[in-house]
């Protein structure tokens, strides 16, 4: 039987590509299908945005860098090799403690909480137990986060629409949106383990089903979320009230971008809503990504996988007898077990004195004679 790293190994190779498509190709496309082609429906012609062509390409990069880091660092990205040798930073030679027992329990302990150390054993657990193909539980994995990805896009919406007006601040809007944005990407993650290890086996058989139907690509689902999470995040502007002038604080990204990018740079009034957009679907996506990949590259060592069932309680074992405190008495005696061990020692002594009493007197009958 191969090992699971040998049997999975040219699907992690496709996988690899895939966060790549993921963090620079979808941003780029998914800019370009927005912005590049100006539609006027009035007179029914169009007209190419050659001037957004950089921002486009900085954005997307700058967008997707970012999402890795995101869902990396939230996600607690680890591979065993890197617990076994401490952590991160050990790796980094941030400390001189390289494969410290301590340092190595805690960089273990920390992956097993980790949402990817719970969804690696979750791979593990459908790829080893279950037969599954890793390409499967990936779409399935990934189906599963699209609810939470939606959320993760209208929930800094609804805050900043029902928080009453006077508690907000001007032009720091994108700010709070932000950090509400990155709570929520907190706890999705945390949760996200929680929901995978029950229902998906159901998802990676619909996404299969999905994919054999329809005969869409591994790619179009993404951009096919981005646009429903665009069209979702622009209908939520119309019907919640919200003002795009408020939102129009820019300045932060124009720098980054002058920075990268020669010249000036021309960014679109929206381009807030898209880097909301980009921030909800692939910080999951890349997530997902890595940790199918982490789960398919090799059996997982005991120590992550759980050794709990093969513990045996002692609770009920009435054999075992621990030894009592000072001052109790052992169970079925009635007697106090250093009292015991105190009238030895004494009776030890007495006999001792009279062994000495005995030997005095025969020298004193020798000394008589």
């Amino acid at each position: 039987m191969l090992s699971l790293g040998k049997s999975t190994l040219m699907e992690r190779v496709w996988l690899t590509m895939v966060v790549g498509v993921q963090v620079f190709v979808a941003p780029i496309i998914a800019f370009t299908i927005t912005y590049l082609v100006d539609v006027d429906w009035e007179s029914y012609t169009f007209s190419l945005q050659i001037n957004l062509l950089p921002w486009i390409i900085g954005a997307a990069i700058m967008y997707g860098i970012i999402s890795l880091t995101l869902g990396l660092a939230v996600g607690g990205y680890m591979p065993n090799r890197v617990a076994d040798a401490g952590g991160w930073r050990a790796v980094f030679g941030l400390t001189k403690r390289k494969r410290d027992a301590d340092l190595v329990d805690r960089a273990r302990f920390n992956l097993i909480q980790s949402p990817y150390g719970k969804v690696t054993r979750i791979v593990h657990q459908e790829v080893r137990v279950n037969g599954r193909p890793l390409l499967e539980v990936h779409g399935g994995l990934q189906l599963l986060a699209a609810p939470l990805q939606i959320v993760l896009i209208m929930l800094p919406l609804l805050v900043l629409r029902f928080v009453p007006g006077e508690w907000l601040q001007e032009r720091r809007l994108l700010e709070l949106a932000l950090l509400v944005y990155l709570a929520g990407l907190v706890i999705g993650l945390r949760l996200f383990p929680k929901i995978a290890s029950k229902v998906v086996g159901v998802a990676a058989i619909a996404r299969r089903i999905l994919v054999d139907r329809t005969k869409l690509g591994w790619l179009f689902p993404v951009l096919l979320l981005w646009l429903i999470e665009r069209l979702i995040v622009d209908l939520a502007f119309q019907g919640l009230g919200l003002d795009y002038g408020r939102w129009q604080d820019i300045q932060v990204e124009r720098g980054f971008l002058e920075a990268i990018l020669p010249g000036h740079v021309d960014i679109p009034e929206s381009s807030f809503l898209d880097l909301l957009v980009a921030l909800s679907l692939l910080p999951m996506a890349i997530f997902t990504t890595m940790a199918v990949m982490g789960g398919g590259e090799q059996d997982p060592p005991r120590w992550l996988i759980g050794i709990e069932s093969e513990w045996e309680s002692l609770e009920n074992d009435e054999d075992v007898i621990g030894l009592p405190a000072p001052g109790q008495t052992s169970e079925g005696t009635g007697t106090n077990v250093h009292e015991d061990e105190e009238i030895e020692q004494d009776g030890q002594d007495e006999n001792d004195s009279f062994l000495f009493s005995d030997l005095a007197e025969q020298l004193d009958t020798l000394s008589d004679e």
